[in-house]
């Protein structure tokens, strides 16, 4: 029991140290690593020596694009903030809006965000629009005719991650 008490406090004694050294400002000059980094740093480019490598305004690089990790270990960005990564997640966030209308059976609501993303993205570059476009039908029309164009979609696009949903709200509900 007595053992039990002791190694308790050990980790305890141990656990506000590490909280208390992370707690104290970083020295003059050095980055600010951990929770209080910004969540968005400005991004500029090093000035050593002419290095092509990016740097956030915290001072931490970010990770060179590519299959390869060529960092030293440290503290890294995983990637600059860009315009296309920006395009990227407003896109996923579109596709999650669909997601949420079609959870909950709104294919009106579906319907309105499809066409949102059918103007913004035009190319669909991971061929969802016919994918939502059915079952924004099979949600608001539901029926022979949608059953029979999502049993097309469902056998036809059998690697689509928009397969099981199709399956759900045009073969699986009671039209």
């Amino acid at each position: 029991m007595v053992l039990v008490a002791a190694g308790v406090w050990l980790l305890v004694a141990a656990r506000r140290e590490r909280l208390s050294d992370s707690a104290a400002p970083p020295p003059a000059g050095e980055p600010v690593q951990g929770p209080a980094r910004a969540a968005a740093p400005a991004v500029a480019r090093a000035r050593d020596a002419g290095a092509p490598s990016l740097v956030a305004d915290d001072g931490l690089p970010f990770a060179d694009p590519g299959p390869v990790d060529s960092h030293d270990g440290g503290l890294v960005h995983p990637h600059p903030i860009t315009p296309e990564r920006e395009r990227i997640q407003h896109e996923n966030q579109l596709i999650g809006a669909m997601n949420d209308a079609m959870d909950l059976g709104d294919g009106p609501k579906l319907r309105i965000i499809l066409n949102r993303y059918r103007d913004e993205y035009p190319e669909d570059p991971n061929q969802l629009q016919e994918g939502y476009r059915i079952v924004a039908d099979c949600l608001e029309h539901p029926g022979l005719a949608t059953r029979a164009a999502g049993q097309r979609y469902y056998d036809r696009e059998r690697g689509s991650i928009l397969r099981l949903f199709v399956g759900r709200h045009c073969l699986e509900s009671h039209n």
